[in-house]
């Protein structure tokens, strides 16, 4: 732009308004915009440039006519170049927002993929639990029990019979009747917990409904360790050998959640809590672990009418 007007000697180069270095300026006003899509480097461009068509073009005007075509051109330059960075800063915000939401679909799909990989292999999980429950129903628990029962198939020796009847005991603890209802981690973990009360000569029945697939961790362990704790208080002081343990979730709990309740009711001896002292396992390992999960329990019992515990999550 400065070189070219005192290099060649031609009168096309001597007058300002002519129409050949104006598309000059004009492209490389617009190349500068785009490739830098910044305000300062358009300004700077623009600038550059404009100085240099100032500079190139020899002191040789005709007096207002030149100078406006002048400043037309610088016009243009600066006009066209400003449009144009308008645009590519637009545009490269438009493929900002388009990758953000490829990245965001991508997440998506890769978290359904997980989702579903993982519900599958829970299936897997409790189709396995299921044909294990049910070969034992069919197996070694019927044997054991017509072993232990008044039966013609019934073992001579009482020792034998009692030893069966245990075994009994502690198979139907691990394993419910009802297989095929729910089965969660949170039934499965409970029904973990009443197979180990089992050991202590305790039947427990189930009974499971609308368990979610998705409880926290932290609630499913203190949920089981809680009713671990009441199992094991009715194994040593209820009087009986039978206990009923209950699980279920309603939807009331808004937008919390559905409300989960487990409950563990046994017909023995009971007590009147206005009159007697909770113990440890009660005022620590149930009521208290219940608070730390934003849980609550209950404990009802009357003397001779035997004794319930309710644990709610959320509270």
């Amino acid at each position: 732009m400065i070189v070219l007007p005192l290099a060649v000697d031609n009168p096309i180069f001597s007058n300002v308004s002519n129409s050949y270095l104006e598309p000059i300026t004009v492209s490389v006003a617009v190349a500068v915009a785009l490739i830098s899509g910044s305000v300062r480097g358009t300004a700077a461009g623009c600038t550059a440039l404009a100085v240099a068509y100032i500079v190139g073009q020899p002191p040789l005007s005709d007096g207002g006519g030149d100078i406006t075509s002048l400043l037309s051109t610088i016009g243009w330059q600066v006009g066209t170049a400003t449009c144009c960075l308008v645009f590519i800063q637009r545009l490269r915000r438009a493929v900002h927002h388009v990758d953000i939401a490829t990245t965001q679909v991508i997440t998506a799909r890769e978290r359904l993929a997980a989702q579903r990989a993982h519900t599958e292999e829970r299936a897997r999980h409790f189709r396995e639990q299921v044909r294990r429950y049910r070969a034992l129903h069919d197996g070694p628990l019927r044997i054991l029990t017509m072993i232990a029962g008044p039966g013609p198939a019934a073992h001579p020796d009482p020792m034998v019979r009692r030893h069966c009847a245990v075994s009994v005991t502690i198979l139907r603890g691990a394993a419910p009747d009802e297989t095929g209802g729910t089965l969660t981690d949170l039934s499965l973990a409970l029904m973990k917990a009443g197979g180990d009360s089992a050991a202590l000569g305790l039947r427990v029945e189930y009974h499971f409904a609308n368990l979610p697939d998705d409880l926290p961790t932290a609630v499913v362990t203190a949920l089981c360790r809680a009713s671990a704790e009441a199992l094991s208080n009715t194994a040593a002081h209820a009087g009986t050998s039978r206990v009923r343990l209950t699980a279920m979730a309603s939807g009331d709990g808004g937008a919390a959640g559905p409300v989960v309740t487990v409950a563990i009711v046994d017909q023995g001896k009971g007590f009147d809590p206005a009159t007697t002292d909770l113990g440890y396992g009660i005022r620590h390992s149930i009521i208290e672990r219940m608070t730390e999960i934003g849980a609550a329990a209950t404990v009802d019992s009357h003397p001779g009418e035997g004794t319930r515990i309710d644990l709610r999550w959320p509270a």
